[in-house]
């Protein structure tokens, strides 16, 4: 190759005669020097090169490359070097060698140096730079202990022609002959040799580069060409491929393809370059690319002597891009590449304006495209990835549509399409499209078994049933693959084209089933004039085949398109009129009615409350499509009953059982809403630690994770199935026929409900005509609604709060829902133990069991349904004796006679509650009961009565007053009674409790009311003479009751002091007084000392002959404490002490204390309690609860209450104020 010029077609020939076609070879390199030893390490040389990868590390920072170096060793000679106009890189030797064993100085000097010294001169005049010389030296253990020689061969060689490149000598030692010793130099010598190699491709690549570089940028000056450009470039593409850097290969393809289609688009605007010419001559070969991985030297030939076509040299040019993409196990790229290498070259023999058969691009196109997807095929099946196998299977399939299209074209053209017969002009056309793609070439032996692009073909051409298996096929695998990858759209325009060929074929029911699909896609997607289009086609098929039904069907679906012109509309009507009064079945056609009616809303009216028996009207708002007004037969709503689930959940209301009512509803839209109007996926992630708080908060717009393939996905494309019609038996229907007009129609379904239940509206069905039956799909939402059987209601209303002990009116409402209560029914009444219950009839007068009854048996006046009827009753509940204000419950069974059986609760509050307490007035006790009011109910109290029930000897002497006086008591208000209580001398039986019954008798103010406003009126004619009201007291005694509490009044039980009360007897009595002290006269005044005089006196004698020490009486040491108020008193010194009655009945102690204020002055609190030494022991006193059988030391003991009389308790003392002198001494 001439680089100023092009390659003559000789030196291509030559390449193609000393080729096998393929890019299997490897670097050349030279040997010189000793050959026979050479020949010895040729074989470990040549195998010991391609074992590792090396980098090749190229200048101007390009990017490192992994390299394997294989190497064809070559005897050096004079022919072998390039000359200076040569740019042959593939057949240059691009490394010399020289390689000698000689061991002797004396022999290197007299024969060898000359030698080696020629050599490099050859190499020096060829301006060859990349040498090696190699010396083979065989090891000798003998002579190895022998001292070494100054200077060795390999010195000198190195002084001689390698001074300043050191590392092209290299000294190794003969693995033949020593192969243990030779391991380490000879893996040297390997890696010196790879890189060597790669310096001399680097140094020669750059020239070469710069010599593309200069070539190309003389593309604009006269003679230049772009052929011989081509393949110059090409030769560093080859260097790059054998060097297995297929991306950079790539790059320089790519290259050539870019500049020759700018030099193409640059014809439109600009003259046209003397070489383009020659790519102008028309076409008479039309070969598809080759694919098989080998050099086509036939067009290399043909592009160096400019002759090969447009088709050629892109048919050629694609074909080494593929060949580096398949290298690189890229088959998808070499399917994305063909579909615009396709027509980007259809595109330039347009603008080239070159002549070619009609139908020659069609073939070279689908030969192009089968090539391709035959070389994809062979590539994929060794692929396991299926994510690379989904990525190529997206791109062969705009391919194998393309080898459709043009398969089709093709058809067309020879007269191969079903329907027509070949002519002369197109058998000729036939023969001359064969001749033009020429005779297959197979790659191997392999490929010889299936049939090329070619053969198929040529297999198409040669008859219609060959093409029509071609078609077929071609167009199934088109469709399939585009569905496999989801273009869905374009596997069912393929589809309408396959249903055309069958329509064609005269096999209409293949034809519809793809027609089907296509119309399914478009209806659901929104593409209204295609869907229309294919209902087009589809009546067509129908009528090609007799199929009345789904003729009929499609003409009204066709009558209903409002986009199509009026007049199409109307005569698709008039044809599915015709067409349905031809249907002789019985039953009339069921179709779809979305295609023709759409139903906008539906309301539930209820003429009544939703009872049995009652009439349900929907009334339903449809639109209608058809161009013309029609006549509807009937129309019906089919309602289901909603079964009630079993299990309810906790909180839900019986009533309700979970089911939502619908009484009005617009019906929603079946086809899908713009996804681009659609809200937002929104949610919200709350991440939390250990301890349960939240750590962090997220929210997520969009979908984080990928959703579940359900099934509804994998059956999206897929025709639904006809809507299945549901059970009409209970639907509610028109009365009459009616008219639907186009557009808004109304009209009422009506229907008698006879069972009780929820209903949901299921499908509506519209009868047209008498033979078109338009049926519905499930409407959603469904409206549903409830005719309910309202059970009979029982209900318990008091005026007021119920009270125990008082008898009280209460008021049964029954309510009789949707049942009629007959006359005779009977209600049964049963309370809980402690209540009693009467009838009231309506005059206000109590039955014969007045006195009131645990069970009641009450006649119900008849009522009819939804009225309402009540019942008086008298219920009285037992006031037990309450000490507190907690509330009773009593419980009222109802037996009803429509088989239910009810329980309603009662609570009944206490009216009152009493309490005791015990008063002390020196010796004498005294009882305090007190009866407080708990309810707003005012009650008058008569003839309190205290008795005891116990063998001690006591009596209660009442202090109350006497009768006529009137006690009441209300919410808050309370009233006293009091008794002194007188307990003889048994001092045997003091510790036994004391019983006590107490009893009072209340009435209710209501029920006195009368009798008072009797007494007032004295000047009524009609009252009876009884000045003493005597008749009216004895109304007063019957109508009372009674209500009584027992206490336990006990000496030594302190526990529960409201129910049990002591009775101890009164040991000692405190007296306390204050004088004033010194000059401060006879008056206190505020800041003087006074005197506190304490007095204690004991009150009975203590006895000796009892072994027990009982707690009454006298201890010997009694402890006294002042406990004043601070803010009166100030007390001056100790204010407790300890005085001894042992002796002396009474003991005396003076106390200084000084008023802080004047004013009447509460005396100071004394308390007095037993003083216990220390080492006493008081073990068999069981009545003292607190002491303990020995003590460590000395401790008080308080007196129980009763047993000390405080005589100055409540007393004050008048304090003047402080005088002037004495506040200034303070």
């Amino acid at each position: 190759m001439n680089c100023n010029g092009g390659p003559p077609a000789a030196n291509i020939a030559e390449q193609r005669t000393t080729s096998d076609g393929s890019m299997d070879c490897t670097p050349i390199v030279t040997y010189a020097g000793d050959k026979e030893l050479f020949n010895t390490l040729a074989n470990n040389l040549v195998k010991s090169l391609p074992t590792d990868a090396v980098e090749w590390r190229r200048s101007f920072d390009r990017p490192i490359r992994q390299v394997k170096l294989g190497a064809t060793f070559i005897p050096f000679t004079q022919e072998v070097l390039p000359s200076e106009k040569d740019c042959h890189l593939i057949k240059r030797p691009i490394f010399h060698t020289y390689w000698s064993e000689c061991s002797d100085v004396d022999v290197y000097k007299s024969s060898l140096r000359d030698d080696i010294d020629s050599w490099l001169k050859t190499l020096a005049k060829a301006r060859i730079q990349d040498w090696m010389i190699v010396l083979v030296e065989t090891y000798d253990i003998k002579k190895s202990n022998k001292l070494l020689p100054r200077t060795t061969v390999l010195d000198k060689i190195r002084s001689d022609f390698a001074s300043k490149h050191g590392d092209r000598c290299l000294s190794i030692i003969n693995p033949i002959k020593s192969e243990s010793r030779s391991a380490e130099s000879w893996r040297g010598l390997i890696t010196r040799i790879r890189h060597l190699m790669l310096t001399a491709y680097d140094r020669t690549l750059l020239k070469f580069e710069e010599i593309i570089r200069d070539h190309r940028e003389k593309r604009n000056q006269a003679g230049w060409n772009f052929c011989h450009y081509f393949l110059l470039q090409e030769e560093l593409a080859f260097v790059l491929e054998m060097l297995g850097l297929f991306e950079e290969a790539l790059v320089q393809y790519d290259e050539l393809d870019a500049l020759f289609t700018q030099f193409v688009l640059n014809t439109n605007v600009g003259d046209t370059p003397t070489w383009l010419s020659s790519f102008q001559t028309p076409l008479n070969n039309w070969t598809g690319v080759n694919l098989n991985n080998s050099i086509d030297y036939h067009t290399r030939i043909l592009i160096a002597d400019c002759k090969a076509s447009l088709l050629d040299l892109r048919s050629y040019l694609f074909g080494r891009q593929c060949a580096m993409l398949l290298s690189l196990n890229k088959p998808w790229e070499v399917a994305q590449r063909c579909l615009s290498f396709v027509h980007d070259t259809i595109n330039e023999l347009r603008i080239l304006e070159i002549q070619r058969p009609e139908g020659s691009v069609e073939c070279w196109a689908f030969l192009c495209a089968l090539e391709v997807l035959h070389a994809c095929q062979s590539s994929t099946s060794s692929i396991d990835n299926s994510q690379l196998l989904d990525l190529c299977s997206l791109h062969t399939a705009s391919l194998w549509a393309l080898a459709r299209d043009k398969l089709e074209s093709l058809g067309k053209l020879c007269g191969l399409m079903p329907g027509n017969e070949p002519t002369s002009e197109q058998l000729h056309t036939v023969v001359y499209l064969i001749a033009g793609m020429g005779d297959s070439e197979p790659a191997d032996h392999d490929s010889m078994k299936q049939p090329t692009p070619t053969d198929k073909l040529k297999e198409a051409l040669s008859s219609k049933e060959a093409f029509r298996k071609q078609y077929l096929y071609h167009t199934e695998l088109a469709m399939g693959t585009y569905k496999h990858v989801g273009r869905i759209r374009s596997a069912r325009l393929i589809g309408k084209e396959l249903a055309r060929f069958y329509s064609e074929l005269n096999e209409n029911q293949k034809a519809v089933v793809f027609l089907l699909d296509a119309l399914q896609t478009y209806s659901s997607e929104g593409w209204i004039h295609l869907a229309a289009q294919t209902q087009h086609e589809l009546a067509q098929c129908y009528k090609k085949m007799d199929d009345v039904e789904r003729y009929a069907k499609i003409c009204a679906a066709i009558a209903s398109t409002e986009h199509l012109h009026l007049t199409v509309r109307n005569s698709y009507l008039d044809e599915m009129l015709g067409y349905s009064k031809m249907l002789t079945a019985p039953q009339p056609l069921l179709t779809e009615m979305s295609n023709s009616f759409v139903v906008l809303e539906m309301e539930v009216n209820l003429t009544d409350k939703v009872i049995q028996d009652c009439e349900v009207k929907v009334e339903v708002v449809i639109k209608s499509l058809l161009p013309r007004p029609v006549t509807c037969t009937r129309a019906e709503l089919s309602v289901e009953e909603v079964q009630k689930p079993n299990t309810k959940r906790k909180g839900a209301k019986s009533t309700e059982s979970g089911i939502e009512l619908l009484l009005k509803c617009r019906i929603q839209d079946p086809k899908p809403a713009d996804p681009c109007l659609l809200q937002l996926p929104i949610s919200s992630i709350l991440v939390f630690k250990e301890d349960k708080s939240i750590g962090s908060a997220n929210v997520h717009v969009g979908k984080s994770t990928k959703n579940a393939v359900k099934r509804s996905d994998s059956v999206k494309h897929r025709k639904p199935s006809m809507n299945v019609k549901g059970d009409f038996a209970g639907a509610l229907a028109t009365s009459e026929e009616f008219t639907l007009q186009p557009g808004i129609n109304r009209f009422t379904l009506t229907k008698r409900v006879e069972q009780p239940g929820y209903y949901r509206v299921s499908q509506l069905s519209l009868v047209v005509e008498k033979k078109l039956e338009f049926l519905s799909s499930v409407l959603e939402p469904r409206l549903c609604y409830s005719v309910a059987k309202t059970q009979p209601t029982i209900a318990l209303n008091c005026a007021r709060d119920l009270l125990a002990g008082l008898a009280q009116s209460v008021e049964l409402v029954i309510s009789s829902g949707s049942v009629r209560i007959n006359e005779g029914s009977k209600l049964k009444l049963r309370t809980s133990r402690g209540m009693t219950l009467s009838r009231v009839e309506d005059g206000g007068v109590k039955t014969q069991a007045a006195a009131g009854l645990r069970e009641l048996e009450v006649a119900v006046p008849p009522c009819e349904p939804f009225e309402t009827t009540k019942l008086n009753l008298t219920v009285l509940a037992e006031l037990p004796p309450k000490k507190d204000s907690s509330s009773m419950e009593h419980k009222l069974n109802i037996q009803c006679p429509w088989g239910s059986e009810e329980s309603i609760s009662l609570h009944f509050g206490a009216p009152l509650m009493s309490t005791m307490k015990l008063h002390t007035a020196k010796r004498r006790k005294f009882l305090q009961i007190v009866v407080t009011g708990l309810s707003s109910q005012l009650l008058q109290l008569t003839e309190p009565q205290l008795t005891s029930g116990t063998s001690v000897d006591v009596h209660f002497r009442s202090l109350n007053p006497s009768a006529g006086l009137k006690l009441v008591v209300g919410n808050g208000m309370s009233v006293s009674f009091m008794w002194e209580v007188e307990i003889g001398n048994d001092d045997d039986r003091s510790t036994i409790p004391i019983k006590t019954d107490f009893r009072v008798k209340y009435i209710a103010i209501k029920d006195i009311e009368e009798l008072d406003e009797t007494e007032g009126d004295k000047d009524s004619k009609d009252v009876v003479d009884d000045p003493l009201h005597i008749r009216d007291m004895e109304k007063v005694e019957k109508e009372s009751n009674v209500y009584w509490c027992n206490f336990d009044v006990t000496d030594y039980s302190r526990k529960n002091s409201r129910i049990t009360e002591n009775l101890p007897q009164t040991l000692f009595t405190v007296s306390s007084r204050v004088e004033a002290a010194g000059g401060g006269g006879e008056f206190c005044r505020a800041g003087s000392m006074c005197h506190l005089c304490l007095t204690v006196t004991r009150m009975h004698q203590p006895t000796t002959n009892s072994n027990n020490h009982h707690h009454h009486h006298a201890p010997p040491q009694l402890m006294y404490e002042v406990l004043a108020d601070q803010t009166m008193w100030a007390v001056c010194g100790r204010t407790a002490g300890i005085v001894s009655l042992e002796v002396l009945e009474k003991q005396s102690v003076t106390l200084d204390v000084m008023p802080l204020t004047s004013g009447y002055l509460p005396l100071p609190v004394v308390r007095l309690s037993r003083y216990i030494p220390a080492a006493v022991e008081l073990k068999n006193d069981n009545s003292r609860k607190n002491e303990i059988g020995t003590g460590a030391g000395p401790r008080l003991e308080p007196f129980s209450p009763g047993q000390v009389y405080n005589a100055s308790k409540a007393q004050q003392v008048h304090v003047l104020p402080a005088t002037s002198m004495s506040t200034e001494i303070n």
